[in-house]
């Protein structure tokens, strides 16, 4: 029951962020703001988002994970909410900073939590599968409802309404129990500032190649994900492709990925979740690749089925490492989760900037099949260091180039 309750409150912060994503563009464009300005108010959020994520995986620990999960979903309602009340722009770019940083702590907080919360009919790969699955519903969820209600309510009733959503999110922290984790430092650690700097600073270089591999993993994971999506629509109206084509293969690739993480935890049982993983990136990859040469509609439907299938299990072995890591060895757990924030927040940042720099200097075709080859060519010769450093260090953790 506790599961349900972590994988509920994650889908409600979620369902209020895929709302924000919807119609935060489109009311800072009905308040006159300009394009450039748009695109400086969502670099800030991913900015602050960013940057949440050490501090926050340093700040936590399974004694404070409630108390954390109540501050931040506060600081994430009132941010959100905020909009609602005016559009000058320190107002908005004050609100921006808090709301993408809210965002991101919470985010990182709720990893932590769902690898510690008991559940012993569970394998990790099922649990992790449900916990991305409640986040990539949830942002499905709040797309289709804010922008309905924007539709019919306007922008103030919708900021509020989404805002207010994660109040749920408050009252399910407050039914978890206490979770297991690491021993308390001493007090006299505890109370030294510089040691918790240190600590974070730190983080990388004590992170485990297993640790590493699955940053690398969520990187590749936004970073292809993220570069297609913002360039697919140019090169499918150049093709032909309706807008609502367009959406609706996007669409199509969202659902296969929400289900099939569901479902991950069986299909663990049948192949190592590892192995497939490097499965799968050769084949999302070659889908890619592939793209430009196709114009009949059923292979696009195809193509966009194997991708969101791909990125859906990607998303879940990537997380599965992280909890297989952390349940044996609680100690770092929260700076592990934000360094692996960290791998898909940049991933989301580099993707569409690297492939905006390519498209410019080849066309978007072929940008399509050229970052497909490299990220492979970097994934694979990652992949080989990792493990060397692995054999080095003798970490009693599973191989994870098998």
């Amino acid at each position: 029951m506790t599961l349900w309750k972590i994988y509920l409150a994650s889908l409600l912060v979620t369902t209020a962020e895929g709302g924000m994503n919807t119609f935060l563009p489109p009311f800072l464009d009905h308040a006159n703001y300009s394009v450039e300005l748009i695109g400086a108010v969502t670099a800030l959020f991913a900015f602050l988002q960013l940057a949440s994520r050490l501090p926050t995986g340093a700040l936590y620990s399974a004694a404070r994970a409630r108390k954390l999960i109540v501050a931040f979903a506060a600081l994430f309602i009132l941010s959100t909410v905020g909009f609602g009340f005016g559009d000058d722009l320190a107002w908005i770019l004050l609100l921006t900073a808090l709301h993408g940083f809210a965002f991101g702590a919470i985010t990182t907080i709720m990893l932590p939590v769902a690898i510690q919360a008991q559940a012993s009919d569970q394998s990790h790969g099922s649990r992790m599968g449900w916990y991305t699955a409640a986040l990539s519903g949830g942002y499905a969820l709040g797309a289709f409802f804010g922008g309905a209600i924007a539709d019919h309510f306007g922008y103030s009733i919708t900021f509020i309404t989404m805002g207010l959503m994660p109040l749920g999110t408050i009252l399910l922290a407050f039914t978890l129990p206490k979770f297991a984790g690491a021993p308390a430092p001493a007090k006299s650690a505890r109370s030294n500032p510089m040691l918790g700097i240190r600590k974070v600073f730190a983080a990388f270089g004590a992170s485990s190649p297993a640790l590493l591999f699955a940053t690398l993993v969520a990187f590749y994971i936004n970073f292809l994900d993220d570069g297609f999506s913002t360039f697919f629509p140019l090169f499918g109206l150049g093709v032909g492709l309706s807008l609502v084509a367009i959406g609706t293969l996007k669409g199509i690739k969202s659902v296969a990925g929400i289900v099939v993480r569901m479902l991950s935890g069986k299909i663990f049982k049948f192949i190592d979740f590892r192995t497939l993983n490097h499965l799968l990136v050769i084949g999302w990859s070659l889908a890619v690749f592939v793209l430009p040469w196709v114009r009949e509609p059923w292979i696009f439907v195809g193509l966009f089925i194997a991708m969101g299938l791909a990125r859906g299990l990607s998303r879940v072995t990537s997380a599965t490492l992280v909890a297989e890591e952390k349940s044996r060895d609680p100690v770092g757990i929260g700076l592990a989760s934000g360094i692996y924030n960290m791998g898909l927040d940049a991933g989301a940042l580099a993707g569409p900037l690297v492939a905006g720099l390519v498209a410019s200097a080849t066309g978007v075709p072929a940008m399509m099949r050229i970052i497909p080859f490299v990220m492979v060519a970097i994934y694979f010769s990652a992949l080989v260091w990792l493990n060397r450093a692995n054999a080095r260090r003798g970490a009693a953790v599973a191989e994870i180039g098998d």
